[in-house]
């Protein structure tokens, strides 16, 4: 992309994000889908493309192209693989092509009735199924590297994660909302799940849903929102994520990723917000560096100083997915966040938060001062990393 703003964020949609639900991941997604075209003013008659994911090894997290064309009752002439940010940009790309008008981003799981272990966090992969391993042993292993590659401490990942559970804390919408604020300290005195990972710095394991819906600029004009723009970004795909053994590879999207802000004419410095893909605490200072905010082994030392919400890059306003959701596929809620904020419709402890009237009291406000510009991560894997650049008028 190249800066251009012909392609619009129209309509989002979050369900509420919470633990054993007792509903089925198609009966949260269809209410997501419903309710981002609403917020939109689209018809359902309008919708010709959408987006679907299923997680690595099958785990039924996502659906396939009948089901969705079942329910809407009607053909549906494109669809792409994906959520989040790089569904956001295949969409991006479809619509431009003339391959659809209106694409839908759904995504949406409920796996947590039992309150056991998700099954997303151990696919049948060549590393995890004869080993036991789950997804937190992968990732420590990864943590591990960067700390021994670059000197990345514990005290730096556990300050990343307080920060996702200080503004999830703030989030009515938040499954971790209404707890007890995470220091440092509690952090590192929690329950070990994967040294050096403890409880707090694992992602959330939750049901809920969420939907986007893209669309052209002139299709935007007449939405219920001002659009908000899909000015660039970058998505690669090496293979399937967990496939790999673990590894510091994923670095290796970074000039790819800083190719994306060079064709949008955009500077790291120019961005507001960074919605961080926050699944361990390690995950924001590995991906600030393939993002090229920092070089590549500096991210321990320059994340936190940059993240807070009065920071030069606030990360993760909402929570994250430390402390607001993570249903197995929460990859949308980075673009979600972005449009809440930019809207000025962002739920904290501010008493007049409904009006937008917002107090900017760090101990009950969570938005971020008039944003113009931010970037919405998808998450960084050794398969796969993307991100879009978005912005209001």
């Amino acid at each position: 992309m190249n800066g251009a703003r012909d392609i619009a964020i129209v309509g989002v949609y979050a369900t509420r994000q919470q633990r054993r639900s007792g509903r089925t991941t198609l009966s949260l997604t269809m209410e997501a889908i419903h309710g981002a075209l609403a917020d939109a003013g689209v018809s359902m008659a309008e919708v010709d493309g959408y987006a679907s994911f299923g997680f690595p090894a099958g785990n039924g997290t996502g659906f396939d192209d009948g089901v969705i064309a079942y329910q809407f009752g009607q053909a549906i002439t494109l669809t792409v693989d994906g959520s989040g940010a790089k569904a956001v940009l295949m969409a991006a790309a479809a619509i431009r092509s003339g391959l659809a008008s209106v694409v839908i981003v759904p995504g949406g799981a409920s796996h947590s009735a039992d309150g056991t272990m998700a099954g997303h966090t151990r696919p049948s992969y060549e590393f995890t199924e004869w080993t036991g391993s789950m997804t937190p042993a992968q990732y420590a292993l990864v943590a591990r590297r960067h700390m021994y590659e670059f000197g990345t401490t514990v005290e730096q990942m556990a300050a990343v994660a307080a920060n996702s559970h200080w503004n999830g804390a703030l989030n009515p919408e938040a499954v971790r909302f209404g707890q007890e604020p995470m220091t440092v300290e509690k952090i590192l005195s929690a329950r070990m799940i994967a040294e050096p990972l403890t409880l707090p710095m694992c992602s959330l394991v939750n049901d809920g849903a969420s939907c986007v819906v893209v669309t052209s600029a002139e299709r935007a004009r007449d939405c219920r929102h001002p659009p908000v723009w899909v000015v660039g970004g970058a998505t690669v795909t090496y293979g399937n994520s967990y496939f790999e053994a673990p590894s510091l590879n994923r670095l290796k999207s970074r000039e790819l990723m800083l190719d994306g802000f060079r064709r949008a004419g955009v500077t790291h410095d120019e961005t507001d917000i960074v919605m961080c893909y926050d699944h361990f605490a390690h995950g924001p200072i590995l991906q600030m560096e393939a993002l090229g905010f920092c070089e590549v082994g500096e991210g321990g030392a320059y994340t936190p100083t940059v993240m807070g919400l009065d920071g030069a890059h606030p990360i993760c306003p909402d929570g994250g997915n430390l402390a607001y959701s993570h249903p197995g596929n929460p990859f949308n809620f980075k673009q979600i966040e972005i449009v809440r904020q930019f809207r000025n419709q962002v739920p904290d402890l501010c008493p007049g938060w409904r009006d937008g009237v917002h107090t900017y009291d760090r101990a009950l406000c969570r938005k971020v001062r008039d944003p113009k510009l931010a970037v919405g991560c998808g998450p960084l894997t050794d398969g796969r990393h993307a991100f879009t650049l978005l912005a209001r008028d």
